[in-house]
């Protein structure tokens, strides 16, 4: 009994271990449990990417001490924005980086005065900081940018720039709130701009748009977009 009382007082004592993202709760990992994540269905945390292999990147456990390695994915898992090699051992705050999903790993020891200290106990990776996000759809597809922004519930303003109009979509915490493409609006404003190959777009934090005209989740509207794609690839 006394030493019972004893292993369950140093249990509570040990790390709890983290995935903590913008506005999502905390993913939990379980010492001597692995974590697998991928586009697999199998995956404990599945991202469904084209930038994600089936098995991604895995979580496990060495000497009581979480490692991470990458799985022979083509596009490689980041640490720290650096692409990793072998295992690595995971240190607290690291950020981690699997296609569009930006996570910060946190060990957090039940003793540590996390308001005292001046540590975040939902701290934010280096690219959740970032305020803007911008590029072309030529290095990352319009899907790849709202996976992104679903992915990371982002709150704000996508505008897009494309050859012949311009789309714009507001999201709060990774849904969808409102779009416009030329004189179209909703849900098929942002079924269309997603039909777009080429554009330039920018991510802001400001809501520029008030209302809502959208219905459902990015996913979804990722899954009609690709269904339509097919069924025009098939005509």
């Amino acid at each position: 009994m006394f030493f019972d009382k004893i292993r369950r007082k140093k249990a509570d004592q040990e790390n709890s271990h983290s995935l903590t993202r913008v506005g999502g709760e905390p993913i939990a990992l379980t010492p001597g449990q692995s974590f697998l994540m991928g586009r697999s269905n199998e995956a404990e945390l599945t991202i469904p990417s084209q930038r994600v292999s089936r098995k991604h990147t895995e979580i496990f456990w060495q000497d009581k001490a979480p490692w991470i390695r990458d799985c022979g994915s083509q596009n490689g898992t980041k640490v720290n924005g650096k692409r990793i090699k072998g295992d690595v051992q995971l240190q607290d705050q690291d950020e981690l980086e699997i296609g569009p999903f930006l996570c910060t790993y946190r060990a957090i020891s039940p003793t540590t005065d996390l308001e005292g200290s001046g540590i975040d106990d939902g701290a934010l990776t280096a690219p959740m900081l970032s305020d803007t996000l911008a590029g072309s759809f030529a290095q990352m597809s319009a899907f790849e940018v709202l996976q992104t922004l679903e992915f990371n519930q982002k709150t704000g303003t996508l505008e897009v720039f494309g050859d012949d109009e311009d789309s714009i979509l507001v999201v709060r915490s990774g849904r969808p709130i409102w779009a416009k493409t030329g004189d179209v609006e909703g849900n098929e404003a942002l079924l269309t701009m997603l039909s777009w190959t080429s554009g330039q777009f920018n991510f802001s934090s400001t809501i520029t748009h008030d209302g809502q005209n959208v219905q459902g989740s990015i996913t979804n509207l990722l899954f009609e977009a690709g269904r339509r794609m097919d069924e025009g690839q098939r005509s």
